[in-house]
């Protein structure tokens, strides 16, 4: 991979295409009302049309790289934008770890908040003082619009609510309060057709944990154990997942493990890096991509570590050898000391982070032993759920689509592999500076939801 500083032309530009991947034997779906079948692709090339193949799409002409675009998503002031209310539940899992759902709850709370669609008027001291009576006793400060449900609106918001639910998966160390989730969660919800939850990593948005455990590409279980409740409950219910970046990648990973027992019934990934051998060597040879990102992106993850250390810290002094059955499932916590912590403010990429303490935590004997073993392309031949897959070909963050990565997705019926040109990592950001690739996606689950059958 070249290492100098080259801007590849091919790769400027606002006015995008799409390139669909797909197998020639796409899955057959049944169209509610007519009760013909429809194949996979023939389904996305006929009602989510900007999706199509060869369809065209315009961005923001002032951002006209990749580079530009995730510049901007991760810069930008959208404090103003995607004014979504989420009420928070805290989730608790069989090991007893934790972690917080987020419900979007703009319309159930418009009238008692007097909030006004698409702007940043409610009223503020009326939430402001609920959000104060509801917060859990030494937690972190919330993000604006989000507290934590009573006992009571639990049940009327969460446990009585039969709408087909739809499942967000934020990317690395983010969560319900990132501009891309809200500007999807705002889509998702605006027409009332689905119940729309953020479920958020353990120790992310502003969350605590109560285990010595964090997280890796392999914690598939809390998805597993969060959806499977909802089935427990209301077996009928249909349930649609979306995962943005490492979201994408514990999302495509559990897909995989589910196989044809997944009770999943359509899915979505936006900019997975599917190959994380390949996505680590783009964050630490490409000089644009080591440069401009992969230093913040590390320190995100250390600065989780910090911010959880009362929770997660060692003794120095830990003998490895009394953690007999470490493995994936099995993490150990003895990378969590404070001179891991000392030497981790100066890390400049996440291979380092990986390699002081995701493999060792995991048994691994480094991150590219991990990363091979991780990477979510190993799960795809056996996702047996309809998934649609979006990835751009000027991410900077996860880079391009290999062949390894074009053959596998071919290989599998179910998958429908849409490769856009121009979007960088997770921002298809258009002249209004919102998600043109949101926007697919919202139409994506509700044609699916309307049009197909169980």
């Amino acid at each position: 991979m070249n290492s100098f500083p080259l801007l590849n032309p091919l790769h400027w530009g606002y006015n995008g295409t799409v390139t669909q991947h797909v197998s020639p034997t796409s899955v057959k779906l049944t169209l509610k009302e007519t009760k013909t079948a429809i194949t996979f692709n023939q389904f996305i090339n006929e009602y989510v049309t900007g999706l199509r193949n060869g369809a065209s799409f315009q961005l923001n002409p002032k951002l006209f790289t990749g580079i530009l675009q995730t510049l901007y998503l991760s810069s930008a002031d959208f404090s103003k934008t995607f004014q979504v209310f989420y009420g928070r539940e805290v989730v608790t899992y069989s090991d007893k770890g934790i972690s917080t759902a987020d419900y979007v709850l703009t319309k159930e709370w418009s009238e008692k908040y007097a909030i006004k669609p698409f702007t940043s008027s409610y009223n503020k001291d009326l939430f402001s003082q609920d959000e104060k009576e509801t917060h859990l006793e030494n937690w972190p400060r919330l993000q604006p619009r989000t507290r934590y449900l009573t006992e009571e609106e639990k049940i009327k918001y969460i446990e009585n609510d039969t709408r087909p639910l739809i499942v967000i998966m934020h990317g690395l160390c983010g969560g319900s309060h990132e501009p891309i989730i809200r500007s999807l969660a705002e889509k998702l919800s605006a027409s009332g057709v689905f119940q729309v939850v953020v479920l958020n990593t353990r120790g992310c948005a502003r969350s605590k944990i109560s285990t010595q455990k964090l997280f890796s590409g392999f914690s598939t279980g809390d998805l597993r154990e969060f959806i499977n409740a909802k089935i427990a409950k209301n077996p009928d219910r249909r349930i649609y997942c979306v995962g943005f970046s490492f979201g994408a990648t514990l999302l495509a990973n559990y897909l995989g493990e589910e196989g044809e027992k997944c009770p999943v019934k359509a899915a979505c990934t936006l900019c997975n890096p599917w190959d994380m051998v390949h996505a680590a060597e783009k964050m630490t040879q490409d000089f644009w991509s080591k440069t401009l990102f992969s230093k913040a992106i590390a320190q995100f993850l250390v600065r989780l570590v910090k911010v959880n250390m009362k929770e997660l810290e060692q003794p120095e002094d830990v003998n490895n050898e009394v953690f007999t059955q470490i493995s994936k499932h099995n993490p150990s916590t003895h990378v969590f000391t404070k001179s891991n912590l000392s030497k981790a403010k100066n890390f400049k990429n996440t291979m380092e982070f990986d390699n002081t303490y995701t493999a060792p935590c995991l048994g691994y004997e480094s991150a590219l032993s991990y990363y091979a073993d991780v990477t979510s392309i190993l799960r795809v031949p056996q996702i047996a759920v309809p998934f649609l897959v979006i990835n751009s070909e000027d991410d900077p963050v996860v880079g391009t689509s290999t062949p390894r990565i074009i053959k596998t997705m071919v290989s599998n019926k179910n998958v429908v592999f849409c490769s856009t040109d121009l979007g960088g990592h997770l921002c298809y950001l258009d002249k209004n500076y919102d998600s043109w690739c949101n926007v697919q996606i919202a139409n994506y689950f509700e044609k699916f939801e309307t049009l197909i059958e169980n």
